[in-house]
């Protein structure tokens, strides 16, 4: 697999049909949709190629959702580090993500991560939601850092561009952190209740 935001060239994309296919194996759907219903939705979003990608979305949704399921069932029996760390290795090696591939994997899944924590951060969740949101961009930039594959051209400049945006973000996130004792404090003047 090579990185998400280049063109890919060597694999087929997926259709809309096939992921449909494994939302339902996921039990996603209660009854599946028809070929005709594909067709009407790929018309109503834009196209197949926009389908398919929404439907992937939402295919890494569910498979989210049954993940999270499974760590848990799995914790609950005794399970520890070993396991879990055996189970998320998983994420990666199924993506077919490898060298490089890896960290624009990575970069993909942190720009779910920092899309929507940006819009809990824009529907004023609060000082840790906030930065929580600027951190997950500087990690989202430091990652755009790991994918550039050549310094010839463009490729230093942004670099360049990833890192301010980074320091920029980084700064923000720590300039909010900073401000949460004298929060606390002014919320709680007795202490945290239960501590």
């Amino acid at each position: 697999m090579s990185i998400p935001h280049q063109a890919q060239t060597a694999e087929p994309a997926p259709s809309a049909a096939s992921i449909s296919a494994a939302m339902a194996a996921l039990g996603v759907y209660a009854q599946p949709p028809t070929d005709a219903e594909l067709e009407e939705q790929a018309r109503s979003v834009g196209g197949e190629h926009v389908l398919a990608a929404v439907l992937a979305n939402a295919l890494y949704g569910a498979s989210i959702g049954a993940g999270m399921l499974a760590e848990g069932h799995m914790l609950a029996k005794g399970a520890g580090a070993p396991e879990m760390t055996l189970a998320r290795q998983q994420v990666i090696k199924a993506s077919g993500a490898e060298g490089p591939g890896v960290v624009g994997a990575l970069h993909w899944q942190t720009g779910h991560v920092s899309q929507f924590l940006k819009d809990m951060d824009e529907g004023d969740c609060g000082p840790v939601i906030a930065a929580a949101a600027r951190s997950a961009r500087a990690l989202l930039a430091l990652l755009a850092c790991s994918t550039v594959t050549s310094l010839e051209g463009e490729g230093a400049a942004r670099i360049l561009e990833e890192l301010d945006r980074a320091r920029k973000e980084l700064a923000e996130a720590q300039a909010v952190l900073d401000e949460l004792p004298a929060l606390a404090e002014a919320m709680f003047p007795d202490g945290i209740p239960g501590l």
